[in-house]
Formats: structure tokens, sequence, C-alpha cells
């Protein structure tokens, strides 16, 4: 895949890189959002939380502190309250004794426990769509490798995730069964915070794409057996190397 871009900065954090009039740094995931909606808001501040976490700009162990969260994203303590009760729930944040809350540290066994979860869904989700061809998902996808293949190079750590999540779940969406999708939901954070270990090598999402190009011909093809073969080592391959990082 390519290698994402890298400014040499320190990312903010928590907080505790505050100007003095209260506001993140421009840069920052977490800069101020604009007004929303209550339940827009506790979206848009748990997707904010779960982008930072898992860019590493609140790194593994820290201690949130729900006040300074709060003044750096220009809002109240209610949505960042309930937007850390879901990322609880997602398995990114724990309570800890004596009050508070902290960002989980990463194993090898959650990568391997998570990729378990997705070869059985991915593999089942792109046997269905070459057995059944849907128009609207096959499309989509192709449209999908086409736009990123030629450009990952180019992208941003971000834009990177982006670029796979989009790919995955739309095959997951292809097969016309909502709780595929929902079914993934839950670990797909953990998901994303192994693959930023590996965005800085050169060559890795270019390969990945490649790989994706290779599931999506076999998927065109009707070929179920070599489709699930294909995903099953893209995932698998993605896992081993993953998971040793944290070993």
């Amino acid at each position: 895949m390519a290698q994402a871009a890298n400014t040499g900065e320190t990312a903010p954090m928590l907080g505790n890189d505050l100007r003095e009039n209260g506001t993140a740094p421009a840069q920052s995931v977490l800069g101020q959002l604009p007004p929303r909606d209550t339940t827009l808001l506790v979206r848009n501040v748990r997707d904010r939380l779960r982008l930072a976490i898992t860019l590493g700009e609140i790194p593994a162990g820290s201690r949130l502190n729900q006040v300074k969260l709060a003044k750096q994203l220009g809002v109240s303590r209610m949505p960042v309250r309930s937007a850390i009760t879901e990322l609880v729930a997602e398995g990114l944040l724990e309570l800890v004794a004596g009050g508070g809350v902290d960002v989980r540290i990463l194993t090898a066994k959650d990568v391997k426990d998570a990729y378990e979860i997705r070869l059985a869904l991915e593999t089942r989700a792109v046997r269905h769509i070459a057995e059944n061809q849907p128009t609207w998902g096959l499309g989509k996808i192709e449209q999908l490798v086409a736009t990123h293949q030629p450009l990952v190079a180019t992208y941003g750590e971000a834009e990177l995730l982006a670029a796979d999540r989009d790919f995955h779940m739309t095959i997951l969406d292809s097969t016309d069964n909502p709780y595929m999708r929902r079914a993934i939901l839950p670990v797909w954070s953990t998901v994303e915070r192994a693959m930023v270990q590996v965005l800085h090598f050169d060559g890795v999402f270019r390969d990945a794409w490649d790989e994706h190009f290779g599931i999506t011909e076999a998927m065109r093809a009707g070929n179920a057996d070599l489709a699930e073969k294909r995903m099953r080592k893209h995932l698998g391959t993605a896992m081993e190397e993953l998971s040793s990082r944290l070993s």
C-alpha cells in the first residue's frame, strides 16, 4: 500500500496541547465541530474521537479528560460523555477502577479476534456476490477499485483507511443482508487501529488494492471459489502481519 503523508509534527493529545484561547490546533482531528442536532452531534463527536484514537492522536493507554475534549471540540460535556459510552461498548475505551476512561491498548489477540470475524463474514459475502451477481453491488465495487487503485500512493492516512473501508463495507452491503455490516462494525475500529501500523510502509496499500482488484475480478467472473480463496488470502495475510507487530 502507499506511503502515508508524514508531516513530522507531534499530534495534539487530549487537550494538553490547547492554545491559550482554548481551541485545538487547526490540523487536529479534534478541531471544533459545527453546531448540530443532539443525535448527529454525538455521532460526530464519536467519529472524531474514534479517528483520533485510530491515528494515535489520542495514544493507547491515555486517560481521557472530558472537560478538555469538550473544549477542543467546541461542545458541551454531554455529547462527549455519550460518545465515550459508545466507544466503551466498541472496545476502544475501557472504564478504570476509581473512575475515568482509558484508551485500550491494542493486543495481538484483539487483531486475531477481529480478523476471525472478518474472515467469516467477508469470505461468505464474496461468495454470495459471485453466485448472485448483484448489479448495483458489483458496479459500485468495480467503481471503487477503478477510482482508488491508481491513487493510493497519493493518499494520506485518513484517506487510505476510508478507501479501504468503502471497499470492504460495499462488499458486505452488496449481499443485501443488513446484518453483515452490523456484525462487522463493532470490530472495525480494532481493524483500523491495527492497519495504522503499516500505513507508512511503501507498497503495502498498493499491494492490497491489487488484491482488491483480483477479488473483484473473481466476483465479476462468477467464480465463487476463487473469490473466496482470494479474500481468505487477503485477510489472512493481513491478520498475520498486523498481529505479529503487536506480539
